[in-house]
């Protein structure tokens, strides 16, 4: 299931990646005022949230080999749907902010 996520991860990073040029700088964080507070290169920005999601995610999902698998099997696989789930809710804002600052660029 980890991996599912993972691979949904990288497959908007590349979907996202065939409309910008290779010398890009996406903003990765933005200020109050609307505006990035600083910027990594295409490649970096679009590998950082499938990258932090598969830190998190594999390990979480090699928890049940630790102890044993009883009746909060169920829970855990609703906890782990849930952090998949968040981290594509997250990659999915970050795409869409980085598009709208685009547009708003002229980029």
């Amino acid at each position: 299931m980890a991996a599912a996520f993972v691979a949904v991860l990288e497959a908007m990073s590349r979907q996202a990646a065939r409309g910008l040029p290779r010398s890009a700088r996406l903003p990765m964080q933005w200020g109050f005022d609307g505006r990035p507070t600083w910027r990594a290169p295409r490649d970096l920005a679009l590998a950082f949230t499938p990258t932090l999601a598969a830190i998190t995610l594999f390990p979480t999902a090699l928890l049940p080999l630790l102890g044993k698998a009883g009746r909060g099997l169920g829970l855990y696989f609703g906890v782990l749907s849930l952090m998949g789930v968040a981290w594509v809710a997250a990659h999915a804002l970050h795409l869409w902010l980085v598009a709208r600052w685009r547009r708003a660029e002229g980029v």
